[in-house]
């Protein structure tokens, strides 16, 4: 008697965890999705939100259910606090079956740019390199680097980590002569070309203006980044 005791107690165990024929699950991914069709129809296509409940039964198991449909009434979304409520009623076959009141916050979603990848401070940002998320859009700082456009072709100045989003120190242009290195000078006028070398006083990227050395007269000049060897001289 007690041995088949034990086996029925273990049959039991294994059963229960599986659904039984016929039942529906409503979740709260199901409830959500109709609250933001609810949003949808409301505000008008465009802005994806993310709902964070605050109190409510999310999750319903109902027995038999045939076509299941969820209904919202009294919806309110406050713009300012960013707050919702609503009533949600769930239709079995046609029938109410289960209802649930429920209040939380919501947050308007917006893509942002972040690595795909570890990337390791001095690599160049390359388009392969950087994925598209959606994040919170209160998640998203001045200081954030969202649009790809302002990323590709950047060096990373520390190391980035993947889906971590990137700020304005984290990223700088690519520096093509260092200080202390030797540069070509050019100094070009409409009647002639004048060509000498110098020693870059400062860093450089493309397009930046920096202090460079004559080697031969020793006199400091500006002059703009052409590429990692050549210094374009303005006229002194």
């Amino acid at each position: 008697m007690k041995k088949l005791l034990l086996i029925l107690t273990f049959v039991l165990t294994a059963v229960n965890p599986f659904p039984a024929f016929g039942q529906t699950y409503v979740s709260e991914d199901d409830i959500a999705a109709a609250l933001k069709k609810e949003y949808l129809e409301r505000f008008g296509e465009g802005d994806e939100i993310e709902l964070e409940f605050y109190g409510g039964q999310t999750n319903f198991s109902l027995e038999e259910a045939g076509e299941v449909k969820i209904m919202v009434a009294n919806a309110r979304f406050d713009e300012l606090q960013n707050k919702f409520s609503a009533d949600v009623e769930v239709f079995a076959g046609g029938k109410p079956v289960a209802k649930s009141s429920y209040q939380g916050k919501y947050y308007i979603l917006t893509e942002v740019f972040v690595p795909a990848q570890n990337i390791n401070k001095g690599e160049v940002i390359t388009a392969d390199k950087l994925k598209s998320v959606k994040t919170r859009s209160n998640r998203v700082k001045p200081q954030h680097l969202a649009d790809k456009d302002k990323l590709i072709n950047m060096e990373a100045k520390r190391n980035l980590r993947e889906g971590k989003m990137i700020s304005d120190k984290d990223v700088g242009k690519i520096v093509l002569i260092k200080k202390g290195s030797i540069v070509n000078l050019i100094y070009q006028t409409p009647y002639m070309q004048i060509t000498a070398k110098a020693e870059a006083l400062e860093d450089g990227c493309r397009g930046d203006r920096i202090e460079i050395r004559n080697t031969k007269s020793k006199k400091d000049l500006y002059g703009e980044v052409v590429d990692a060897e050549t210094v374009r001289i303005e006229q002194q």
